[in-house]
């Protein structure tokens, strides 16, 4: 997933519409749906506002970026272990 998505499914997941983002954050619904859909990477100053306002630390936004492509080949079995439990852990401390 890329930032925008998981920010979209944060989103989703905590009942915030873009507009009370765009508020929270102090940038336009058109910043935040260009963030959404990827054609602008928000800055770090912009990702902690983000990550303040969704109560989720950047670090788990980060990790949820992660896909089975990203993994060296070499770890994916363990990867494919421990994805699961990691999810379900973030789950259920940041409701995600």
């Amino acid at each position: 997933m890329t930032i925008g998505q998981v920010i979209k499914l944060l989103l989703k997941k905590k009942n915030i519409t873009q507009i009370d983002l765009a508020k929270q954050i102090g940038k336009s619904t058109t910043a935040v749906s260009q963030i959404i859909t990827g054609r602008y990477n928000p800055t770090s100053e912009t990702l902690e506002k983000i990550s303040k306002a969704l109560d989720v630390p950047i670090p788990v936004i980060h990790f949820l970026t992660i896909s089975d492509d990203d993994i060296p080949e070499d770890k994916k079995q363990l990867y494919n272990l421990l994805a699961p439990s990691m999810n379900k852990f973030l789950n259920d401390i940041f409701e995600i």
